[in-house]
């Protein structure tokens, strides 16, 4: 228990995932109150009292594999924070470097093993992902501004949740090279990496829109200019810090309860895939910020940020969104972007009609992709 209180006190406080680590304490609290044993020490946590605990959160909270893998993760996760020789306050408030404990169990049930010793459905892997119509739904289904501010952003850039909530154009959007930098100054990159990318002319646009709309209102509201930048996500008169329960809300209500605010960046990387197949893996790991493996690990500090390197993946984003906004009533465009043949051929797209978009024809059979053909040369791709 004393275990569990430090990680909540300390490391969980500093997690964009702190709700979530707080419901798993409360389960294991309640796990322990049920088998008895609340002084229980870490040592308690063998894999066979795991598998039990799993088997109870199954049981008592119909909880799936991966859900259950989330809370024996935060289980785990406290266990190594308390073993980590750190910074922490003593019984009289004074800070002293130490560990509470020298050894901790090995947490050895994850998704995949806990399904199987369950019996359960095993955890999909890379989470929900809309279809078109769904997530034209859930667009039209918005109606707050700043909602809608949120879900182009979350379009045009592929980012995380919390990117979008922090970004600032004046620090973060470099009008002469046309890039924007998802990681503000001064935070330190971690496993959520955050790129920079070229913007998207459908980005570019909004942002102009969007500042000239701000300033607009704020000057008829105080007859003045404002002394500083006004932020682009504006709720209630403050700065929108998370839209994760607004998200799962109006989803519920729309129709389509998988849907949450990570859902718009499963699906840009999946309709690019789909819909533009000359934009490689690559190029596309890249804009998510996930690391490519390919030469030195320094090589991005070597050679900076050049734009052009994913271009592409750009003009495919422009592209997917619209396709998007054939099913949607909701303006995704500031002002229309229109791609060119040769924008076309480079990435390998086709338009589809309103009616093959409503269809679904994007899965079954051998996929055969047409590229844009302006000579008539009536090529076909197989992929």
């Amino acid at each position: 228990m004393h275990v569990m209180e430090a990680y909540l006190n300390g490391h969980a406080t500093t997690i964009r995932s702190e709700g979530q680590a707080l419901r798993a304490v409360d389960l294991v609290v309640e796990y322990l109150k049920t088998v008895k044993q609340v002084s229980a020490p870490l040592s308690f946590w063998t894999p066979s009292r795991q598998l039990d605990f799993a088997g109870w959160l199954h049981r008592t909270h119909q909880h799936g594999a991966a859900t259950i893998e989330r809370v024996i993760n935060v289980l785990g996760a406290a266990m190594n924070d308390a073993a980590a020789v750190k910074m922490r306050l003593d019984a009289i408030g004074q800070p002293v470097e130490g560990a509470i404990v020298s050894h901790v169990p090995k947490i050895v049930y994850q998704g995949e093993r806990i399904a199987k010793e369950l019996k359960l459905p095993p955890p999909k892997k890379g989470g929900y992902v809309p279809t078109m119509v769904e997530m034209a739904t859930f667009i039209d289904a918005l109606e707050t501004p700043h909602l809608r501010r949120w879900v182009i952003m979350a379009l045009n850039t592929w980012a995380r949740p919390e990117a979008i909530t922090d970004f600032t154009p004046a620090a973060q959007y470099d009008r002469r090279l046309g890039a924007i930098d998802l990681n503000p100054p001064g935070r330190v990159q971690n496993d959520k990496r955050r790129p920079a990318l070229p913007i998207t002319r459908g980005l570019a646009d909004w942002i102009d829109h969007w500042q000239a709309e701000d300033l607009a209102r704020f000057e008829q509201r105080y007859g003045r200019r404002p002394n500083e930048e006004i932020p682009l996500l504006v709720y209630k008169l403050k700065r929108v810090g998370t839209v994760k329960k607004a998200v799962k809300r109006i989803a519920d209500e729309a129709g389509v309860p998988e849907l949450t605010q990570y859902s718009t960046r499963r699906f840009m990387a999946t309709m690019v895939r789909k819909l533009c197949p000359f934009v490689t893996r690559e190029r596309r790991s890249m804009w998510l910020g996930h690391v490519v493996e390919e030469g030195s690990s320094t090589t991005d500090h070597y050679e900076g940020f050049a734009v052009e390197a994913l271009e592409e993946v750009a003009i495919a984003t422009d592209f997917v969104i619209s396709e998007l906004q054939k099913l949607t009533k909701t303006k995704l465009f500031a002002i229309e972007v229109r791609l060119n043949a040769a924008e076309l051929r480079r990435i390998g797209a086709n338009p589809k009609s309103k009616k093959a978009l409503l269809d679904n024809g994007l899965n079954g059979g051998r996929c055969r992709v047409r590229t844009c053909d302006p000579s008539r040369v009536k090529g076909v791709l197989y992929r």
